[in-house]
């Protein structure tokens, strides 16, 4: 049988199969393995061997990997060749409430305030190898001047060293490592209650970030008390504080997909319909890499209307949403998830596959790392639907399904 998260070895071998136009009985003969063993290891009813695996891949003119399911660790999570970046970054966040190391020496707030920017672009593209390496020096330098500068440029640098922990968040989130992911959104809180006036907006922000931890594993409770967190963040402030109605806006956005994940689509629309509100107050802003405004209300309509089982209102609500250049790679990639995710329930496997070559356009690191899309080429080929049988071989082979 195949695992229940993913795609067999023997189910790998029957796609990749039917591209080439083989039968079983032409595939053992050109591997030079018997029929029974092809037979069995296709059923389930035998294991691959390594020298079984390299015969037929090359039989089938692919690489032994394409066949391999994806190496997993001990504790059988998949392996991540970003895993060995991942101790610097977490030592970096954990030493930032030491005093700083006497051998760096910060750039002006201007250059830091450009290099925090650039780190979370990097995050919002799924570019994490690059975003990973420079990510630990540049929590060092942020630390460094958070306890250097005086007055309001060190205020800044509390602020820019919260936005910067949370690409800890990002990458945490994206290679299955959720530890790493908490620990850095409490650094980021830590750093953020130093922030000045941003102090509120960036706590807020952290909350609206934790609640993406607890709808993977679907603890809606706990979204929604991590909601009622950040809004009691909140309290007091008004249009003036920085980034508090972004922050304010983006939790409705995420309350909104809680209870679309609930059934309750009353709720939704009321949440939707408030950061709809928002939205036409603040335009389009990047304030905390949160790209809050109209377009993200659009994608997140479109998102609960999948999330709420109602498929086909889902890909009627997308013709609407238009992005904007330089809009965030991964925010495209999940619209084009999402849609991948409706088109699948609507037995349009054409459509789903079209959308998850959109998505990986877009965000190629997401799109071969995220669950749902694993779930969703998992799904196709279950389904056995696909008519272009090469195109989902190729996703089965980026995702490791």
């Amino acid at each position: 049988m195949a695992p229940p998260n993913g795609i067999s070895i023997g189910q790998r071998i029957k796609a990749w199969e039917d591209v080439r136009g083989f039968s079983h009985l032409q595939l053992s003969q050109r591997a030079g393995v018997s029929y029974s063993l092809l037979t069995k290891v296709v059923a389930g009813a035998r294991p691959a061997t390594p020298e079984f695996i390299n015969a037929v891949a090359r039989a089938l003119t692919i690489a032994p990997d394409d066949l391999n399911p994806a190496p997993t660790y001990s504790d059988g999570m998949p392996a991540d060749p970003l895993a060995p970046l991942m101790e610097p970054i977490r030592t970096a966040l954990d030493l930032f409430d030491l005093p700083p190391k006497e051998d760096v020496h910060p750039r002006p707030i201007g250059a830091l305030r450009a290099a925090v920017k650039h780190i979370n672009a990097l995050a919002q593209a799924a570019d994490y190898k690059p975003m990973c390496q420079a990510l630990p020096g540049l929590i060092a330098e942020l630390h460094c001047a958070a306890y250097t500068f005086s007055g309001e440029q060190q205020q800044q640098a509390w602020g820019l060293l919260a936005e910067a922990s949370r690409c800890g968040h990002s990458v945490g989130i994206a290679i299955g490592m959720p530890d790493l992911s908490a620990y850095a959104l409490s650094r980021m809180d830590l750093a953020a209650q130093q922030a000045g006036d941003r102090a509120p907006g960036l706590r807020a922000a952290r909350s609206y970030l934790r609640v993406t931890a607890y709808l993977r594993t679907q603890d809606l409770e706990a979204c929604r008390r991590l909601q009622d967190a950040g809004r009691a963040h909140l309290e007091g402030t008004d249009a003036h504080t920085p980034g508090a109605l972004v922050a304010q806006g983006q939790l409705h956005l995420g309350s909104a997909v809680v209870a679309a994940r609930a059934q309750d689509v009353d709720l939704m629309n009321h949440h939707l319909d408030q950061a709809e509100r928002i939205a036409q107050l603040t335009g389009e802003t990047s304030d905390f890499s949160l790209h809050f405004g109209p377009t993200n209300v659009s994608v997140h309509r479109v998102m609960t209307l999948v999330e709420s089982g109602k498929h086909d209102k889902a890909v009627v609500a997308a013709r609407q949403v238009r992005f904007r250049e330089g809009w965030a790679p991964t925010r495209v990639g999940h619209h084009h998830i999402d849609l991948a995710r409706a088109n699948l329930w609507l037995a349009r496997p054409e459509a789903a596959l079209n959308h998850l070559d959109c998505a990986y356009e877009a965000a190629p690191h997401q799109a071969t790392r995220h669950p749902l899309v694993k779930e969703t080429v998992t799904g196709l080929a279950r389904a056995g639907v696909v008519r272009n049988k090469g195109r989902l071989s190729t996703w089965i082979t980026r995702t490791g399904v």
